[in-house]
């Protein structure tokens, strides 16, 4: 008779568990509705946040190397594909030459356009040797006055710190100096503008490099 206890507790079990089996599994009590609404809300706020962030902390970014407020030297520095043509600026000694009020004009080759050089010229860059044939060579891509695309002038002739002419072509969106086609112009800075440019500037007399 003392097990009839014992087996009614597990006979009462076993109706709560086929119970529990039969209700809806897509059934949300009031608290389940409210908290999968929080995250759900947490996951949509955390992908926001996300791209926020991305945005604001690349260093590299295309926002990064186009400041106003920061020099040419500084926007050039700002940007990692132009550090070649950065890294020869500050070994010729002509980033001194940036460093003044200006304004300048500056056409900067990108990593691309260093890399496209002849590896005869390009091996010669950094050499000691080649200081001042490399200073001309920089200096090819720098203009006094501060010209943004809408200046320049389809036909017009620029000269540059090295004493050389570059001719300016315009086709519809496009903007060409000397042999380059500018790449991503008007890059505001506070002594002048930067235009970077997919050629390296090279003038006849750098070709013996």
């Amino acid at each position: 008779m003392k097990a009839i206890p014992y087996i009614l507790t597990l006979f009462g079990l076993a109706m709560l568990l086929l119970t529990a089996c039969d209700q809806p599994q897509d059934t949300n009590t009031g608290n389940d509705a409210a908290l999968q609404d929080e995250a759900n809300a947490l996951q949509a706020n955390g992908t926001i946040q996300e791209q926020t962030s991305t945005t604001s902390q690349n260093p590299g970014g295309a926002e990064s190397d186009r400041v106003p407020s920061r020099s040419l030297l500084d926007n050039v520095a700002a940007n990692s594909d132009l550090s070649t043509f950065n890294a020869l600026l500050r070994k010729a000694g002509v980033a001194k030459s940036l460093s003044g009020t200006g304004p300048y004009t500056v056409f900067a080759p990108t990593e691309a356009a260093f890399k496209a050089l002849p590896d005869s010229l390009r091996n010669n860059l950094e050499s000691p040797e080649h200081r001042e044939l490399v200073q001309q060579l920089l200096n090819n891509h720098i203009i006094a006055g501060k010209l943004t695309t809408s200046d320049l002038q389809d036909g017009a002739i620029l000269k540059t710190a090295a004493g050389h002419q570059l001719k300016v072509e315009k086709r519809e969106s496009e903007v060409q100096v000397g042999q380059a086609l500018m790449e991503k112009p008007d890059g505001m800075s506070s002594n002048g503008v930067l235009h970077t440019i997919d050629k390296v500037l090279v003038p006849i007399e750098e070709t013996v490099l």
